[in-house]
């Protein structure tokens, strides 16, 4: 009964991201219980819980980030409830359990991403084209929208290209596919400038996926063929607004390099919260000045004319590690590069595995660092709910799905 619980916990975690506000959270918590629930009825749980702890060098990521952020905030005398951004670290040891003792059907993950994706598409072609709105946005933001649309349909086509032969019926790798392009294509209606970046870098890696037993010239015409396309969707499809928020991002960055002016809310204002934030960082560069010396920094560089008034409109840095080193220092950063690390050798040491469903959540899971800390050069990923919760507790997810994969193939060994 807990396996088949895990498994549809598994389809829906990915599928219900945009379900309704804050559905996101669903996953960690469901799994949580369940891995509680293992722990309490497995015997001589407590020791087996360490030792697959240990065996997962995101935990250990997650560890550091989880003392370094706790005693800054102490440290600082932030708010109270800035302690609560550790919540998604501490529930990963019980996500992992559950997800590594109850023998998960990785399929279903794939399916969920793919169903994700198309209910983000859903959401946003009628935000666009029925409401009028200016850019998708979901529930709250058309960032946090656009970018969580490229990892639901990265979901999918990563299940579809790298277990062919898992997915073996038409109807399932038409819907894996359409899903998936409908997943990156809501990051365009959402107009998000931050997945960019990630657009192509997906179409580079699953191009070199399908086409590796091709030519390489064969390899590359169609990566550029693929471009030509994504260029062509860009230019034609109406009320698209990537074109147009490109244009005003190439003038707000040329005006303030030339003149320090910020004159539209994406580029040129971003480019003074990098400059805010790095100033403010270093007038104490090893534990910066908390959430509170940094707003009061901000507020006297205003008054000295060091920066423009419209960073204190905004009130935040929309970078990862420029945001964290003007609020914890040096010692904050190392605490996120850490939590990366981490989640990036869980997964690089089976990317080559021979197995196509472990290279699938290997290949998953490196995106996942990928991503994540593409989009933090535009946002705060610590800093923000969705983002900071999918991050930890999908790459543990992964991790999970990854160990029981790996146990699955050493008892068919064993069996041979």
């Amino acid at each position: 009964m807990q396996k088949k619980i895990t498994n549809i916990c598994l389809f829906f975690t990915p599928a219900l991201v945009f379900s309704f506000p804050g559905s996101y959270w669903l996953g960690a918590l469901i799994f949580s219980a369940i891995g509680f629930l293992t722990v309490l009825q497995q015997k001589n749980s407590f020791g087996r819980a360490i030792a697959l702890v240990r065996e997962v060098p995101a935990i250990w990521g997650f560890s550091i980030y989880v003392l370094i952020h706790i005693f800054l905030v102490a440290y600082h005398g932030d708010p109270a409830k800035d302690f609560g951004s550790v919540i998604p670290f501490l529930l990963s040891p019980l996500i992992l359990i559950a997800l590594a003792s109850n023998d998960p059907d990785c399929r279903h993950f794939w399916r969920g991403c793919a169903a994700g994706a198309f209910l983000a598409f859903m959401i946003a072609v009628t935000q666009i084209y029925v409401f009028d709105a200016g850019r998708a946005f979901g529930f709250r933001n058309p960032i946090l929208f656009g970018d969580t649309a490229i990892v639901l349909g990265t979901g999918a086509l990563v299940g579809l290209f790298f277990c062919r032969s898992v997915f073996t019926s038409f109807s399932e790798k038409v819907f894996l596919f359409s899903c998936g392009l409908a997943g990156l294509f809501t990051s365009l209606l959402s107009g998000t400038k931050g997945g960019w970046l990630s657009l192509i870098m997906i179409i580079v890696l699953l191009a070199n996926a399908v086409t590796r037993s091709m030519h390489i010239v064969k390899r590359v015409s169609l990566s550029v063929g693929c471009f030509i396309i994504l260029f062509a969707i860009i230019s034609l499809v109406p009320k698209l607004p990537v074109v147009d928020r490109v244009i005003s991002a190439y003038h707000g960055t040329v005006e303030w390099f030339k003149n320090g002016n910020v004159t539209e809310g994406s580029a040129s204002i971003r480019l003074e919260s990098f400059k805010a934030g790095l100033m403010v960082g270093v007038e104490s560069p090893i534990v910066g000045l908390g959430k509170q010396g940094e707003q009061v920094a901000f507020q006297q560089a205003v008054d000295a004319g060091l920066i423009r008034k419209e960073m204190i409109e905004v009130n935040v840095v929309d970078n990862d590690f420029i945001s964290v080193f003007s609020k914890h220092g040096l010692l904050g950063v190392f605490g996120i590069i850490a939590v990366h690390l981490g989640v990036f050798w869980t997964f690089w040491r089976y990317r080559t595995n021979s197995d196509e469903a472990v290279k699938a959540i290997a290949s998953m899971g490196i995106l996942l660092v990928l991503f994540y800390t593409e989009f933090g050069l535009t946002v705060s990923i610590f800093g923000t709910s969705i983002f900071r919760t999918m991050y930890v507790s999908w790459s543990i997810l992964l991790a999970g799905l990854l160990i029981s994969e790996k146990r699955r193939l050493a008892s068919i060994a064993s069996a041979e």
